[in-house]
């Protein structure tokens, strides 16, 4: 039997051995729970990083533009049987209803829609934009009623629109619904198939124009109706006999038919000059690709009885379903010859300075006191039309008494191409001689409409200039002969015969300050690379658990050891039990405290020394066989149960 005391030491021993063997399993537990931690802040953070976009971009898309309506026509007038495109734009986040107005003769059909977003500044603004095809059969002049739309609760209508349409009596009908349709109009063989330009004088009762005058005058870019333009050049003359100037920006759009065709026009507004007289050919020209529909190309037949069951509306779909030819055209206007006729010579003033145009003294500004040799400001205003380029200052009269200084203009045009405004001067000017002086601003031009030169002399205005005359510079009327050498100038820099030192021509590569450079350069880098890989070394994991797993059997040995030595039978088996089983704990991947001997038994041989040594600490734990003599046995089938792990395990 057992006594009471022999079991309690069994279990305090059995108690200690766990307590002693979780050192290794301490180790890994704790690195499980560092790395659960690290996971579970890397979520943590990634879920705080996910919620502040979410409110970043609700912020974002809370504030949301004024609800707005708008109603444009793409054109102004077209002609019967055909259609405008009217756009609906309507800025809101949510549209109730669209209530579009019934006119007499009008056709209204929806062309499809289109939603964009928009964020400006922190608001969000949802537009959407309906397209319809306004148009009629008959000729007249249709008011639109305002479009009422309900968006984000509220009731808006756009403005009222004004459509004209036109007589197409040139242009033949639409052919009824179930017959066949005609063709549109005959396939253009000829060079203007893509369009072309036209220019006109616009100068009245003239076809002539002056050197130095700017005339007037449109040009208009006749394209095919239905056809799709993109620019590629500005406006240019052909040759360089003229230039153009001033030339609008924003051109003009209209429909108009010309011998049988429709044709959408588009004008400029620019002026043309020469400066040589004779004539020449006005021509000019505009790089473009123009897509134009292939009339010769056949038509898909309308069906009847369709949603589409009506004239204007099959005109308008076989349009569409006509296939495009697309080509880089360059439109030219007709060779036009054009006379320049010279400036008279009869007649021409003293003061003129190549001014063209009709010009008028506005406004002048002079002191009414002044002290010789000393410049005074004087500001001048002309207005009118012609060519402000050649238009200079006015001159002071009596001219000998004043010497004049060039100053600064400003235009400010009276029109979209600069052919009118006012042109402000402001010059200085110094009196020569003293006393009261009567003074006036005068200017001449050449007038192209009567022929004639012109001169505007301002009101004479009586000043005082006080001080006494100037003396005229000496240097002026002095012979050029008798002006006194210049001194030489300094010698040019002699030639060298000895030249600077050189420095090396040898390549930086070859150079040894640079070899040495790149040793050092590559040595860092291995030694970057060791350091990186030892620290790499150091925190494996695995390695950490295989080093604790060491120190956890070397302490536990040193532990069996002591025993032994004082003749501790239970100390000694409970410590070196531990040992093994940190060993075959790390081996076969379960917790030290786990390996019994029944765990051996089935992994292992029965007579091998591990279970041997296990059968013997079991019975020594229940005090069967405790005897401290045969230590020195268990000592021994301790070192064989050790030795038969394999080093690896260890």
């Amino acid at each position: 039997m057992v006594s009471q005391s022999q079991r309690s030491n069994a279990l305090r021993c059995l108690a200690h051995g766990v307590a002693a063997a979780s050192p290794p399993q301490a180790v890994m537990a704790a690195s499980r729970r560092q790395w659960s931690h690290v996971q579970r802040r890397a979520r943590a953070a990634c879920l705080q990083l996910v919620t502040a976009l979410i409110f970043l971009a609700a912020g974002l898309a809370t504030p949301t533009a004024a609800a707005t309506v708008d109603a444009t026509l793409d054109r102004d007038s077209v002609p019967a049987g055909n259609a405008a495109l009217l756009a609906l734009t309507i800025t809101g986040s949510k549209v109730s209803q669209i209530e579009l107005p019934e006119v007499e003769n009008l056709i209204i059909q929806g062309r499809g829609q289109s939603r964009q977003i928009q964020m400006n500044n922190g608001q969000t603004a949802v537009s959407l934009t309906c397209t319809y095809a306004v148009g009629s059969n008959t000729p007249g002049t249709y008011q639109i009623p305002p479009i009422n739309v309900g968006v984000d609760g509220q009731n808006l209508a756009t403005k009222p629109l004004t459509l004209k349409v036109l007589d197409a009596a040139a242009v033949q009908p639409p052919p009824p619904s179930g017959t066949p349709p005609a063709a549109e109009e005959p396939a253009d063989t000829s060079g203007k198939r893509f369009g072309f330009l036209t220019v006109e004088l616009l100068v009245k009762d003239r076809n002539y124009l002056y050197v130095g005058e700017i005339a007037p005058v449109g040009i208009r870019a006749w394209l095919p109706q239905d056809s799709r333009v993109q620019l590629r050049s500005g406006i240019q003359p052909e040759g360089k006999a003229f230039t153009l100037h001033n030339v609008s920006e924003r051109p003009q759009q209209s429909t108009e038919i010309k011998d049988g065709k429709r044709y959408t026009v588009v004008t400029w507004y620019g002026g043309i000059s020469a400066t040589k007289a004779g004539k020449y050919p006005a021509s000019l020209s505009l790089d473009a690709t123009v897509a134009v529909r292939d009339t010769a190309a056949p038509t898909p037949r309308p069906r009847s009885g369709g949603p589409f069951d009506d004239p204007f509306f099959d005109s308008i779909i076989g349009r569409m379903n006509t296939p495009m030819i697309e080509k880089e055209v360059t439109l030219k206007s007709d060779d036009e010859e054009l006379e320049v006729r010279p400036l008279p010579g009869a007649g021409r003033p003293d003061g003129f300075t190549g001014a063209v145009g009709d010009f008028h003294l506005d406004s002048w500004e002079m002191p009414s006191t002044w002290k010789t040799g000393e410049p005074q400001q004087i500001s001048a205003s002309l207005g009118g039309s012609g060519n402000f380029t050649l238009l200079n200052a006015p001159g002071l009269t009596p001219p000998d008494a004043w010497k004049i200084y060039p100053g600064k203009s400003d235009l400010t045009p009276g029109d979209a191409a600069a052919f009118s405004g006012t042109k402000t001067f402001r010059f200085s000017a110094v009196a020569r001689h003293g006393g009261q002086q009567d003074a006036a601003l005068s200017f001449s031009f050449f007038d192209p409409a009567t022929a004639a030169y012109k001169t505007l002399t301002s009101p004479p205005k009586t000043i005082t200039v006080s001080g006494s005359d100037l003396v005229e510079d000496q240097s002026n009327i002095t012979s050029a002969a008798a002006k006194q050498p210049a001194p030489p100038q300094d010698p040019l820099v002699g030639q060298h015969a000895a030249l600077s030192p050189v420095g090396a021509l040898l390549p930086l590569c070859a150079r040894p300050a640079f070899i040495r450079m790149l040793g050092l350069a590559g040595l860092l880098c291995v030694l970057g690379s060791a350091f990186a890989g030892l620290r790499r070394r150091r925190s494996n994991p695995a390695r950490l658990a295989h080093a604790a797993m060491e120190m956890a059997t070397r302490e536990a040995l040193q532990v069996a050891a002591h025993c032994a030595d004082s003749l501790d039978v239970a100390g000694f088996f409970d410590a070196a039990r531990r040992a093994i089983q940190v060993q075959l704990g790390a081996r076969w991947n379960q917790p030290a405290p786990a390996i019994t001997l029944a765990e051996i038994s089935a992994r292992i041989a029965v007579d091998s020394p591990i279970a041997k040594f296990f059968h013997a600490a079991d019975l020594s734990a229940y005090g069967l066989h405790a005897a401290a003599d045969l230590l020195p046995e268990w000592r021994v089938l301790l070192a064989e149960a050790l030795a038969s792990l394999t080093p690896t395990t260890r």
